[in-house]
């Protein structure tokens, strides 16, 4: 009828965002996704989260993990398996490009709040507030809230952005291209 209340769906895949309090946490919980499902792909949007992943995880016996990098990731790498990004790319269009792409109708997105991207956004109060509210650093939160205020702080910086510089780190893409 008339959709009042309920915000237009918009075109594209849908994400669906996992946080955690801190990297050491996503890697555990990125971890615990392969063992639901070892054929999983994982996607890196930045060379240095795939080698901090790597070196993270090199204690634990995932030497068959499928990590791979944005830029290498093609859809016959992909089809008929689960795909699981690591992280989120600062810029949705960029995304959302890749999403097609690889033909895909839905993704996970695995963040934590000590990740750049949230630092410029001020995770640092929620984390704080979370950790008020009892809530374990093991423990991840989902909610179309958090993956919509996602999309919303990608779009500010597409908007503020006119020329993109590339970057090793997502750390060093913010400094060069939202902090000039």
């Amino acid at each position: 009828m008339f959709n009042l209340f309920n915000r237009k769906k918009e075109a594209g895949t849908n994400v669906k965002d996992i946080i955690w309090i801190s990297t050491e946490a996503k890697w555990k919980g990125l971890v615990e996704l392969w063992k639901k499902n070892n054929d999983t792909v994982f996607i890196f949007w930045f060379d240095e989260s795939l080698w901090q992943a790597e070196q993270s995880l090199a204690p634990h016996p995932t030497a068959d993990m499928n990590f791979t990098a944005a830029r290498e990731v093609h859809r016959h790498l992909t089809e008929n398996r689960p795909v699981v990004f690591a992280e989120h790319f600062p810029l949705k269009k960029k995304e959302q490009e890749l999403f097609k792409d690889l033909g895909l109708e839905e993704v996970k997105v695995l963040s934590a709040l000590d990740e750049p991207l949230f630092k410029k956004f001020g995770s640092d109060k929620i984390i704080q507030m979370m950790k008020q509210l009892g809530m374990n650093e093991t423990e991840s939160i989902q909610h179309s809230m958090i993956t919509n205020a996602i999309q919303n702080a990608q779009e500010k910086i597409e908007k503020k952005l006119t020329i993109e510089q590339t970057a090793h780190s997502q750390n060093e893409w913010i400094e060069k291209n939202v902090n000039p």
